[in-house]
């Protein structure tokens, strides 16, 4: 007579068995792998250096990732960086943030070790804001910016005298004492042209005999 209830154990070990090396497979997230900089939901601008580290002592691969904020399809994600070797478990990547849209996202560091086990660390929202407004800040925002910023002292200006001087005469335009003398030079021309027409007609009529 068969046992139901053996049965039922043996499917449920077999059932396990197979579950169980996907699960290992999966990522895992723990204390030995952190993403350092930048931190959740921080304001990003420019270019800023992405920092993480892990404390495994042997590392097969890695790869850097970015996603929209509040989007688990793993299709959906970009690769940002990836390599073989991380020189003393620490990571380091400049990110220009300038070459996406502004909007919020998410940073996926993920770690590949010899066993065939898959570490991750995720920071779940950074806010990329390049172009647009950055929200009313809290005490966790930071905005990073490429150029370091050194203040100077602030010059107070000082009032100008200021002296009303009298423009002088356009070059453009024509003054009464250069139209006066140019009247008196053309009546004076037209005045002498009428004399020495004159003098020419009296010089051309014949004289009468007498």
């Amino acid at each position: 007579m068969i046992n139901l209830k053996a049965m039922q154990r043996w499917i449920i070990v077999l059932v396990l068995l197979f579950l169980i090396p996907p699960v290992r497979a999966a990522a895992q997230s723990s204390e030995d792998i952190e993403i350092i900089f930048p931190a959740n939901q921080q304001v990003l601008q420019g270019i800023i250096e992405i920092q993480g580290r892990i404390t495994v002592a042997e590392v097969r691969s890695y790869e850097l990732l970015f996603g929209y904020s509040n989007d688990p399809d793993e299709r959906n994600l970009f690769l940002l960086a990836q390599g073989n070797a991380l020189p003393e478990g620490q990571l380091t990547f400049g990110w220009d943030t300038t070459l996406i849209p502004d909007g919020d996202y998410r940073l996926i560091w993920r770690v590949y070790l010899p066993n065939g086990e898959k570490r991750e660390a995720a920071v779940e929202l950074v806010r990329v804001r390049n172009y647009s407004i950055v929200e009313t800040p809290t005490l966790s925002d930071q905005i990073l910016a490429t150029v370091t910023l050194t203040s100077t002292p602030v010059e107070t200006p000082t009032s100008a005298a200021i002296t009303a001087t009298t423009p002088g005469p356009n070059p453009g335009s024509i003054q009464p004492v250069q139209w006066t003398a140019s009247v008196i030079r053309g009546v004076g021309v037209t005045v002498l042209l009428f004399v020495m027409l004159g003098l020419f007609v009296l010089s051309r009529k014949p004289k009468r005999k007498r």
